[in-house]
């Protein structure tokens, strides 16, 4: 899950990351979180990268987070949006942009919690994520966060955009996890890649958007570049991933 934060006060970003982040600890849940203080940087980040959920102040230096608001949903109509402002004033303006939630100045760590149990109520009607148990908990990853697996010492290992999820379970159990997803592939012994990350390749290897090296089975070779080479022709032709 991939999050933004924008308001203009640093004191107000990191009380919300540090809700954010207890959040995260309390609920078993992984988001990558980015800060800005700069509507207009905000927005240009929008050209090269999807956010889940936006949280914006409405008070800010350019533009208000309503004006704000409708390029967000001009930009990508499935983000979604919940409003921290100091006033209540223009609650009815954000839910006439279907904003998912408006918090008041100060409010407590609760009420964030309810927020974002509001969001995981909707994102859960579209969002696909797979479950492991990492240690005594059931932890829930997003698909388009993950961008390769492989296996250690009788564990997966889920590398996502922001933390290893590690599973004491065998490759082979894993792997059918994954297979309705075409936009993995199982390109490694005992490894699968998120084509959607990938940057470049060579006939021996992948080279990731991280810049991060997945080795090709030279037993497979021909196989794994043929899909991943049909699975360019879909992205292109079609203009998104496939499903």
């Amino acid at each position: 899950m991939t999050i933004a934060l924008v308001d203009d006060s640093d004191s107000d970003i990191k009380l919300l990351y540090d809700y954010l982040s207890r959040y995260c600890h309390e609920h078993h849940v992984y988001m990558n979180i980015e800060k800005f203080t700069n509507e207009h940087i905000f927005l240009n980040s929008m050209q090269n990268k999807a956010y889940d959920l936006v949280f914006l102040d409405i008070y800010m230096k350019h533009m208000n987070g309503i004006q704000l608001a409708c390029e967000v949903i001009k930009k990508d109509p499935k983000c979604q949006i919940i409003f921290i402002t100091t006033s209540e004033e223009h609650a009815v303006a954000a839910y006439r942009v279907h904003a998912l939630d408006y918090l008041v100045k100060p409010y407590q760590y609760m009420d964030l919690e309810d927020a974002l149990e509001h969001y995981e109520q909707i994102a859960s009607r579209f969002a696909r994520y797979i479950e492991l148990k990492e240690g005594r908990y059931r932890t829930r990853v997003m698909l388009s966060d993950i961008m390769y697996t492989d296996y250690s010492n009788h564990y997966i290992q889920v590398h996502t955009t922001s933390c290893i999820v590690r599973s004491y379970m065998s490759f082979d159990s894993f792997l059918p996890m994954l297979s309705p997803y075409s936009n993995f592939l199982w390109c490694y012994r005992n490894c699968t890649v998120n084509m959607d990350y990938i940057e470049s390749f060579s006939r021996k290897e992948f080279i990731l958007k991280n810049k991060e090296r997945i080795p090709i089975a030279s037993t497979r070779r021909q196989e794994v570049l043929q899909r991943y080479a049909d699975y360019l022709f879909d992205y292109h032709s079609k203009g998104e991933p496939m499903p």
